[in-house]
């Protein structure tokens, strides 16, 4: 069994990658494997504590009692909400992705296009991992506000090309680093003052 762990929920929430996957587990109703896991890494007898924990950040919606059992282990709505998606993922990403760019040559270019195979490619990418789709949008997003800031949004690949070269990949690091800034090209600089 894999299973994708977004960092980036792990810090926000503060839980371990340990306590993901009890909750992970125990979602996909896998009480067998959990037990198994908990046994194999003699981490059963810490389960009271990391469930008194879970619990207490609302990530369980059921507190722990006395006798500890993986099959009473109920992730909340908050934590099912993090491996749901709100609405359609491809539709959420289509809506994102600029609509058409004036290429150097002065003529309009339309980037949205062949929507039904971008439909098929974007979620063979994802393969239903809501994760994985917040992080290419984040990372999309990160791709247009630098652009925009440097007047290159005239190099905007086309939507197939860019799921297809996975392009996202490119401004990984800006999506990852909530602090990284995107300096604005548009002020004036040394020359270009006018007298």
């Amino acid at each position: 069994m894999i299973i994708e762990i977004d960092l980036q929920y792990l810090k926000r929430k503060r839980i371990t990658a340990h306590q993901y996957l009890i909750l992970k587990l125990a979602l996909d109703n896998k009480h067998s494997q959990l037990n198994n896991y908990l046994r194999t890494t003699e981490t059963h007898l810490t389960l009271f504590q990391d469930w008194k924990y879970l619990y207490s950040i609302g990530l369980l919606s059921e507190p722990p009692d006395e006798y500890v059992s993986v099959n009473k282990i109920q992730p909340s709505s908050d934590f099912l909400k993090e491996l749901s998606f709100s609405e359609d993922p491809f539709e959420e990403f289509y809506k994102t992705y600029p609509v058409k760019v004036l290429r150097p040559d002065g003529g309009y270019d339309y980037l949205r296009m062949d929507r039904k195979r971008c439909k098929k490619i974007y979620n063979n990418i994802i393969s239903g991992n809501p994760s994985k789709h917040r992080f290419i949008i984040k990372c999309l997003e990160k791709e247009i506000e630098y652009r925009e800031s440097h007047g290159s949004m005239r190099f905007m690949k086309r939507m197939p090309t860019w799921l297809s070269s996975e392009a996202w990949t490119t401004f990984t690091d800006m999506a990852e680093d909530d602090h990284v800034t995107i300096p604005d090209d548009k002020t004036i600089g040394y020359g270009t003052d006018i007298e």
